[in-house]
């Protein structure tokens, strides 16, 4: 039902890429700030002081409400999406019907996205010399420098990230297309149970066949949120 529904809203309201100033009838203009792509690439949305909206993928992608999402669930989570894109139900997205999905169902898909107070590859430090003290960072990032050699920042700058890199567990830029492995801009329901199967392994670090809610990354918009708030 939510994905019915989702395609609907896509379809009437979501004309095209959020702009600076939120425009009628997008999910900014609705009060919606918080943005989290799941795996698969289905679109999720929060207001200020909500959960972060991974919370409600997991809780949709967890069919037996077990508190883990395990590999059989995670291919359903994928191959429901799969269905809810394929109007024509041939079980092959084309163009048309990718291009439905990165214009009206999650156009932050397409461009660049600026991520404040996050830094994961670049770190600008300001005023911090040699023996400046560390600030908090992401993970992987522990003895990157700055410029002046301190390690940390004070105030670390905005970072442009590829399409929806900066709101995704594994940073995809456009989920949908990427299951595309062949490159011939048909994308199979196969090569994105194929994709499912590769992400799980990427998100299952403790290699025990589920995931729970506590072992999965911060995306980098989340964590710039839990900057702010600290």
């Amino acid at each position: 039902m939510r994905r019915a529904t989702l395609m609907f809203c896509g379809l009437a309201v979501l004309g095209g890429a959020a702009t600076a100033a939120p425009a009628p009838g997008t999910p900014e203009a609705a009060g919606f700030t918080q943005l989290f792509v799941s795996p698969c690439g289905e679109p999720y949305r929060g207001r200020p002081g909500e959960p972060y909206p991974v919370v409600l993928w997991f809780k949709q992608a967890d069919a037996n409400h077990d508190g883990v999402i395990d590999k059989a669930e995670f291919r359903a989570d994928h191959a429901g999406f799969f269905d809810a894109l394929d109007s024509n139900g041939d079980g092959v997205l084309d163009s048309t019907e990718v291009a439905f999905y990165e214009n009206r169902v999650v156009p932050d898909v397409l461009g660049r996205q600026r991520v404040g107070a996050i830094a994961p590859k670049l770190i600008l430090v300001q005023g911090q010399g040699p023996q400046g003290p560390p600030s908090e960072q992401l993970p992987g990032q522990e003895g990157v420098r700055g410029p002046t050699g301190g390690l940390g920042a004070q105030r670390l700058a905005p970072i442009e990230y590829e399409g929806a890199a900066a709101y995704g567990l594994l940073a995809e830029p456009e989920p949908v297309t990427a299951a595309d492995t062949n490159l011939d801009f048909r994308i199979t329901k196969a090569e994105f149970l194929a994709a499912a199967d590769r992400r799980f392994r990427r998100l299952d670090k403790r290699g025990d066949g589920k995931l729970t809610l506590d072992e999965l990354p911060m995306t980098a918009a989340q964590a710039a949120a839990a900057r702010r708030k600290r």
